[in-house]
């Protein structure tokens, strides 16, 4: 008995659990499998708690009380803890945006040494930046104001260097015309004109000869247009600055929309807010208009030298003589240059997007688009007539009163506060005060002058009419009572150009001179029959390419 009873002691300690080696070892924060072991786990009896999201169960191979969790499948022996929470951060301090680090982070550069002072004798004069235009102030002009013109340093060329430039100016012999810029002259407006009709024979005789267009002739074109913008800077202008207006989108309704579209004479009452809209642009936030007097001579917008200047357009050149196009171009680059110039924008930003010439005709109705004939103008915007315009002129090849009567160009205005409480009636008016008018109105006259000032431009030959293309210049051009009315408008675009359009022109940007003579002769001194489709696409690529046809290439 005692041998059996050791015997049973000693094999007691062999029967006893040894936990490591049933353990499963859980993995905490694994996607938790159930082992075959943990198959059918027996409830354990209640006893403290589990935290959240765990759950108890009893091994029922070893009989042990594990603990699993129900959203992330952890399985474990021990009890679960509960982990605090972190306590709450502090505010972090906001990112420092790159360019401030390494503005933190820069050195500060070491102070220069002070060089000993240049004698006065030693010294070159400092150039005085170029004078800016100065177009629209926080405060609008109530009328027009002249313009101080840019004082010019009187030329000290002599009579022989005079002629000698002249005379190189017809032969457009431009390495000798540069030479005598690099000294300081320039082009009066005789040897300006006398260099233009050179140009006029070297195309006349390129053509006749069915030779290419020499590169002196661009180069020449451009000397030509630099002068001619200096001497405009030396003639009278009257401007008057005004705030940019856009449509109040939010403020129109449907049907306010279609009006204002169609030029309606509802187009006053569009709810408008300042700025400036400049679809797809890069526009001066200035806004403004501006009258030239003086803007081209009658020699300029001569009938007898140019009658085909009356009916010009750019789809329709095969019978239009060279001097007539190279003319319109010439007059349409000065509008062009003087925009640049005017609100102070890079010139290669600016680019026509139309231009003709326009015949108005007492008793006519308008058929059609802007070309066509008609005896007035209603109330419109420019750039509500087409997105892209963003600057505007109408340069004038008629005198008012000596050609035709009426049609004036009239920039239609709100009306200040005063103005308008005064024509409301609502103030007593002292019959002592009354003055008879001369004529007395129409209802449908009353109904367009109500709340509204009219600030009228009477045409003369010569003059032209430049202003920003946005709501700020609503203008209208009144009735024509007799006559004629000859005039030519031009919409300037500041929208760039896609780089895709170039690569599908068959020549593509002008790389040389030559390459720019070939697009003078090619795009607008086209005497060639063209189908619609030809000349559409020819005055498209012509437009696309004005800058670079009228600018140097160091400056494209």
């Amino acid at each position: 008995q005692q041998q059996q009873q050791q015997q049973q002691q000693q094999a007691q300690p062999q029967q006893q659990y040894q936990p490591q080696q049933y353990q499963p070892q859980p993995q905490p924060y694994q996607q938790y499998q159930q082992p075959q072991a943990y198959a059918s786990p027996v409830p354990v009896q209640p006893g403290p708690p589990v935290p959240p999201n765990w759950a108890s169960a009893v091994d029922a191979a070893t009989g042990m009380t594990y603990y699993y969790n129900t959203q992330t499948g952890a399985v474990q022996w021990e009890f679960p803890q509960v982990i605090p929470p972190p306590p709450p951060q502090p505010p972090q301090p906001q990112p420092v945006q790159p360019q401030q680090v390494l503005e933190q982070v820069q050195p500060e550069p070491e102070p220069e040494p002070i060089p000993d002072p240049i004698p006065e004798s030693e010294t070159e004069p400092i150039p005085e930046p170029e004078s800016k235009p100065v177009v629209a102030q926080q405060q609008s002009d109530e009328e027009f104001k002249p313009v101080p013109i840019e004082p010019r340093a009187k030329s000290e060329a002599t009579p022989e260097q005079v002629a000698e430039l002249r005379a190189a100016a017809e032969r457009i012999d431009t390495p000798k015309i540069a030479s005598f810029f690099e000294k300081g002259l320039e082009m009066d407006e005789e040897t300006t004109d006398a260099a233009f009709w050179a140009v006029v024979n070297a195309v006349n005789t390129a053509e006749k000869e069915d030779q290419p267009l020499p590169a002196d002739v661009p180069r020449m074109l451009h000397h030509i247009f630099d002068a001619d913008l200096k001497h405009l800077l030396t003639r009278d202008q009257l401007r008057m600055n005004i705030t940019c207006m856009q449509p109040k989108d939010e403020g129109l309704t449907s049907a306010h929309q279609m009006n204002y579209i169609f030029d309606d004479s509802s187009h006053k009452d569009l709810p408008l807010t300042e700025g400036r809209r400049c679809e797809d642009g890069k526009c001066c936030d200035a806004c403004s208009r501006s009258i030239f007097p003086t803007f081209a001579s009658n020699a300029e917008t001569s009938f007898d030298t140019f009658p085909e200047l009356v009916s010009l357009t750019f789809n329709e050149l095969e019978t239009m003589p060279a001097a007539t196009i190279l003319q319109f171009a010439r007059l349409v680059e000065r509008v062009r240059r003087t925009i640049s110039h005017e609100y102070g924008l890079p010139l290669n930003t600016i680019l026509p997007l139309q231009a003709y010439s326009r015949k108005y005709v007492a008793g006519a109705t308008q058929q059609g688009g802007g070309g066509g004939e008609g005896d007035f103008v209603t109330l419109h915007t420019d750039e509500a007539t087409h997105g892209g315009y963003h600057y505007s002129c109408v340069l004038y090849l008629s005198t008012q009163g000596e050609d035709f009567e009426g049609g004036n160009f009239v920039f239609n205005d709100p009306a200040p506060k005063d103005e308008k409480r005064s024509s409301s009636g609502d103030e007593d008016e002292d019959e002592d005060d009354y003055v008879e008018p001369e004529s007395y109105m129409t209802l449908e006259e009353e109904i367009r002058r109500a709340g509204r000032k009219f600030i009228p431009f009477h045409p003369t030959r010569g003059a032209a009419v430049i202003f920003s293309s946005g709501w700020e210049n609503m203008h209208e051009v009144e009735k024509i009572t007799a006559g004629t009315r000859y005039c030519v408008p031009c919409f300037f675009t500041t929208s760039p150009v896609p780089v895709q359009a170039y690569e599908q022109m068959v020549q593509g940007k002008p790389k040389t001179d030559e390459d720019i003579a070939d697009d003078w002769l090619h795009l607008l001194l086209a005497h060639r029959e063209e189908s619609p489709l030809e000349a559409a696409g020819r005055v498209k690529e012509l437009l696309m390419k004005w800058h670079m046809m009228c600018a140097p290439l160091s400056e494209h």
